[in-house]
C-alpha cells in the first residue's frame, strides 16, 4: 500500500466508520485488556471481532448487535452528534463520561470558577485540560441531548430494544402510535403492554447509556483530528481536516455473513396446523460485510420435515425456497449491512404440534466470475441466475 500527501487536493476525506473495537471500549461493554486479548486471538483465526468477543465470554451478543447496529451512525463528527439522545448533562458530567478531565480536574475547575465568574468550558480550556475544538463538541453534543438540532433515532431506546432482541419492529411502532396519546415513555408503555419486563428496559436504558458514550468520545475524538471528515455546518472549527490523504491499495475480496441473534426454537400450535401456515416475526439478525462489487449470495440451509416452504421477508423484497433451503442474490452495499429476516412457515401436510430445533441455518457463497450458480442437492431451489 502506497501513501502519499497532497497538500495542493483540499477536499475532504470521505467519512471513516468509527472501528467495533473503539465503540466496544469506549462504551464499557469491553476492557482495553479485553480488546487487545480479542485482538491477538483474531490474528490466528478466520473470525470477526464481536465473534472472538462472544467466544472469549467478555461480551453479550445482544451488546454485540447494539454496538453494531450504532457503528454506523459513528462515521464523522455530525453523525456522533446526532447519537446525543437522552437527558440533557452538564458539560461537566459530559467530559467525566468521556474520560476528558477527572473528577479532581473538575471539582478544581469549578473552585476556580465560582472565583472568577467564567464558565466552566472556558476554565478548562485556559487549564489546558480540553482544547477549543472538544469544548465547541461537547457544548454541541449537549444542545443535541436538549432538542437542538437533528438527533439520530438508532439511539433510542426503542430501536436499542429492537437490535437487542428484546421486542420487534412490530411491537415498536404500536408503542410509538400509543405514546403520541399520552405523556408516557415508551420503555413505560411497553412494561403495560406486557412486551416486556422491567428489567429489559434497564437493560436497554443501561445499553443506551454506553452507546452515548462512545458516541461523545467519537465525537471528542474527531474534534482532536484523529479522523478526517466533513466539517459540520454547526461546529465551526472543531472536526476540520489539517491535511487530505490518498491511499491506494490491492483489495482482497471478502465475505462474511455473521448470524447475530436467532430463535433456537420454532414452536407448532395446533391453531398454526388449522390455517396451514406460521408467522415468526424478527427470527433472525444477521451483519453481512462484502467488499466484492458483483455483489454475493445469502445461503439457507434448511431441515425439512415441518414445512413445504418458507417465504423470508426483510432483504427488500419477499423470496421464497423450498424445505431443502437455497440461495438469494444480494447486490453489493458498502461497509457491514445489519438485516433483520422474518418468516412465514407454510407447513407441511403431515406435519404435527411441537417444538423443533429451529430449522433454517444461515451461511454465504461468492460469486464464480462469469458464470452463473446452482444449488447442490436433491430439490434446492435455486433463486439466483446471475449478478452482472
Amino acid at each position: 500500500m502506497t501513501v502519499s500527501r497532497q497538500n495542493a487536493d483540499k477536499r475532504p476525506l470521505q467519512p471513516i466508520k468509527r472501528l467495533l473495537g473503539h465503540v466496544l471500549v469506549d462504551g464499557g461493554f469491553i476492557s482495553d485488556h479485553d480488546l487487545e486479548r480479542a485482538l491477538q486471538e483474531q490474528k490466528h483465526s478466520n473470525e470477526m471481532l464481536g465473534e472472538v468477543l462472544i467466544r472469549m465470554g467478555v461480551l453479550a451478543p445482544g451488546d454485540l448487535s447494539a454496538a453494531l447496529y450504532a457503528q454506523g451512525e459513528l462515521a464523522s463528527c455530525e453523525d456522533a452528534l446526532r447519537s446525543a439522545a437522552g437527558a440533557r448533562q452538564l458539560l461537566g458530567e459530559l467530559l467525566l463520561t468521556a474520560k476528558r478531565i477527572s473528577p479532581e480536574h473538575l471539582d478544581l475547575a469549578l473552585e476556580e470558577q465560582w472565583r472568577t465568574g467564567e464558565r466552566l468550558g472556558e476554565v478548562l480550556v485556559r487549564r489546558g485540560r480540553i482544547t477549543r475544538n472538544e469544548l465547541d463538541v461537547a457544548l454541541a453534543f449537549q444542545k443535541r441531548q436538549a432538542g437542538e438540532g437533528p438527533v439520530s433515532d438508532r439511539f433510542r431506546l426503542g430501536e436499542i430494544l429492537v437490535a437487542t432482541g428484546q421486542i420487534t419492529r412490530e411491537q415498536l411502532d404500536k408503542a410509538l402510535s400509543r405514546q403520541k396519546y399520552t405523556p408516557k415513555n415508551v420503555g413505560d408503555i411497553l412494561i403495560e403492554e406486557g412486551v416486556v419486563e422491567p428489567h429489559q428496559v434497564a437493560y436497554g436504558l443501561q445499553v443506551q447509556k454506553k452507546l452515548l458514550s462512545a458516541a461523545l468520545i467519537a465525537a471528542l475524538a474527531f474534534a482532536g483530528g484523529v479522523y478526517a471528515q466533513e466539517t459540520p455546518a454547526n461546529v465551526p472549527m472543531a472536526c476540520e481536516d489539517s491535511a487530505t490523504v490518498k491511499v491506494t491499495a490491492r483489495v482482497i475480496p471478502r465475505l462474511k455473513v455473521l448470524v447475530l441473534r436467532q430463535r433456537p426454537k420454532l414452536v407448532v400450535s395446533g391453531a398454526d396446523i388449522a390455517k396451514g401456515y406460521l408467522d415468526v416475526r424478527g427470527a433472525s439478525l444477521i451483519e453481512i460485510v462484502n467488499n466484492d462489487p458483483r455483489g454475493c449470495l445469502l445461503v439457507f440451509q434448511c431441515t425439512g420435515g415441518v414445512f413445504r416452504e418458507v417465504h423470508i421477508q426483510g432483504l427488500g423484497r419477499e423470496v421464497q425456497v423450498g424445505p431443502q433451503g437455497g440461495f438469494v442474490p444480494l447486490p453489493y452495499a458498502k461497509g457491514r449491512i445489519t438485516v433483520e429476516l422474518s418468516y412465514r412457515f407454510v407447513l407441511d401436510e403431515n406435519a404435527n404440534p411441537g417444538t423443533y430445533p429451529w430449522p433454517i441455518a444461515i451461511g454465504q457463497a461468492h460469486l464464480t466470475s462469469g458464470s452463473s450458480v446452482s444449488a447442490t442437492g436433491a430439490g434446492a431451489d435455486v433463486l439466483v441466475d446471475r449478478i452482472e
